[in-house]
């Protein structure tokens, strides 16, 4: 269960370390917590030092460092703790604000921060597959990105993902040689192993006291003939088992921001700067030589020595490449933009799980309340649609709350609070989308067109994934805790489920590709994520990832900057 007096010591000592809280007002408000462990004066002196570093460092920004790292999301917080480590001087810019908002700590209510004030309520441009609906992708808009606000399931896909990946271009991506990274990361509860790590910065665990819904939506998987996993995470075969999260041992969160950028808060080469834009990249001929940075109001051009990393996500690195010049020649022309390098690619390739919201069933009784330290996504099964060559490419996921979107609660009634969900997922679409420039303005939303279903294998493949949580949801295993299918209804015709397909689909907030790693001629970065034909520039985020992973993204995105980190490291000692 969630420890409520540690989850409170840790918010103090985030608050310390980032600089936003000074040593009377920490006395003053830790005086209640005298005599603890948590509080010793090892990690307050640490999370003191840390503060009073950053708000120097912040009121002393320097013209020039010898890395930026542009987003502090799932790939940022990484890459600059990593780098900070070599001595290099680091600058990490965040638009957003801090981490310390409570839906973020708890991990019970995180879908409160989906549309809240950490989301950067991204519209995305109605499709008419989807009914012309308008809907948004949720984005994280705050220190820590997606990882603050996210549903914490911690899924690497498959290995045929990363080795589809090494097939395609991307050189040393296999799943072969990703597997020591994501072990690296990991603190798995159950101990390190051929496929899993122990005594990383995330600490990863299954549910510790689930929900009755998650051990019939198991039982219920093996009564339809699926395999059972004791870790969904190894050996990475379609099947069904309890869901992997990144959420500490006390119960709480465990973030990108807070695994790994926290602890490098007091390295004096290490500088935050939260609320503040990269609006540009600079360039002198082909060389990428720093940025364009709006924060506190007014516009500062700070330069690098070494590189500029942007790991502002799938949206938003293919914009800023766009903004600053690189991007299709004919597109920016139309903006007025000045081009710096004809890349067609970027901004294409959009790809983004589809989630239906969803297959709900009426609990017997009164629904049970989630333990605190659950996502209230405790279970899930990968199987396979059977309108796809490559086998698995649908996930059924269990959500233990009424998900449903407001034009299926139109059209098959709104369910009461005590229900659940079992919510049918496209996990390898075959529809790309695209992200474009609305404007030259950096303050316009991108126009993002994420074609969702525009395909008809898409849509035969999501509607069998209705049917399936259908019939997941029909097995005797539910009879304890299920009283009867509310939507689409026992008596669901097909037209019933290709309307529940149009009316309920909508991103899963998994957005990848937009900044595609290969060398093909919608490739953007190469095997090392150089943006081709420039000097001094990486994209290190889910943008880079080729094809979408069999599973959510914010395991291989912490995996691939873990992997970039060392990539720029090796290069740096090279030059030096």
């Amino acid at each position: 269960m969630i420890n409520a007096r540690n989850e409170a010591q840790q918010f103090l000592l985030d608050q310390v370390a980032t600089g936003r809280l000074d040593r009377r007002k920490f006395l003053s408000l830790a005086g209640g917590f005298a005599g603890s462990t948590m509080l010793a004066s090892s990690l307050v002196e640490h999370a003191f030092a840390a503060g009073q570093n950053q708000r120097e460092n912040q009121a002393a920004l320097r013209a020039s460092y010898d890395y930026i790292v542009v987003g502090s999301g799932a790939a940022g917080s990484i890459v600059a703790a990593e780098l900070s480590a070599s001595g290099a001087q680091v600058l990490i810019v965040e638009s957003g604000g801090p981490d310390d908002a409570p839906t973020i700590m708890n991990p019970s209510i995180w879908f409160y921060n989906v549309g809240g004030a950490l989301d950067y309520h991204l519209p995305l441009a109605p499709l008419p597959q989807l009914n012309n609906r308008k809907f948004n992708m949720a984005l994280g808009h705050v220190l820590g990105g997606g990882t603050s606000i996210n549903a914490m399931v911690w899924a690497r896909g498959l290995q045929r993902d990363y080795d589809g990946w090494a097939r395609s271009g991307a050189k040393g991506w296999s799943f072969k040689e990703v597997l020591p990274i994501f072990k690296s990361q990991e603190d798995w509860e159950g101990g390190a192993n051929e496929w899993r790590g122990a005594g990383g910065p995330v600490h990863i665990r299954r549910p510790e006291d689930p929900h009755p819904t998650a051990p019939a939506f198991l039982e219920a998987a093996r009564q339809m003939g699926m395999p059972i996993h004791e870790d969904v995470n190894g050996p990475q075969l379609p099947g069904a088992g309890y869901i992997n999260m990144n959420i500490s041992a006390d119960g709480t969160r465990v973030s990108a921001a807070r695994a790994f950028l926290r602890p490098a808060l007091s390295r004096p080469n290490l500088t935050l700067l939260l609320n503040s834009n990269a609006i540009k990249l600079n360039f002198k001929g082909r060389s990428c030589v720093g940025i364009k940075l709006f924060t506190a109001g007014s516009v500062k051009d700070i330069s690098v020595t070494k590189e500029v990393i942007v790991a502002a996500g799938g949206i938003h690195s293919s914009k800023l490449l766009m903004l600053s010049g690189i991007g299709d020649r004919a597109a920016l022309q139309k903006l007025g933009i000045d081009i710096v390098e004809h890349l067609p690619g970027v901004g294409q390739n959009l790809q983004d799980h589809v989630l239906v919201s969803g297959v709900v069933f009426k609990y017997k009784g009164k629904m049970p309340d989630r333990p605190a330290d659950s996502n209230a996504v405790e279970a899930e099964v990968y199987l396979s649609s059977g309108v796809s060559a490559e086998g698995t490419d649908i996930n059924l996921v269990l959500e233990q709350l009424p998900a449903v979107t407001p034009e299926s609660a139109a059209r098959f009634g709104a369910p009461p609070a005590d229900a659940f969900t079992i919510a049918p997922a496209l996990v390898q679409p075959t529809s790309r989308g695209s992200v474009k420039l609305a404007s030259a303005n950096w303050q316009d939303a991108a126009i993002v067109d994420g074609n969702y279903l525009g395909t008809e294998q898409d849509l035969a493949a999501i509607m069998k994934a209705i049917e399936a949580a259908r019939e997941l949801g029909r097995q005797t295993a539910f009879d304890s805790v299920r009283e009867s299918e509310l939507i689409p209804g026992p008596k669901a015709t097909s037209d019933d489920i290709r309307d529940l397909a149009r009316t309920g689909s909508a991103s899963f907030g998994h957005a990848v590709g937009t900044c595609k790693m290969g060398t093909d001629k919608l490739a953007v970065v190469d095997s090392e994520l150089r943006v081709h034909g420039i000097r001094g520039l990486r994209v290190v985020d889910s943008s880079v990832i080729p094809r979408i992973t069999t599973a959510p993204t914010n395991a291989p995105t912490q995996m691939v900057a873990g992997k970039a980190a060392k990539m720029i490291l090796a290069a740096s000692s090279k030059t030096a």
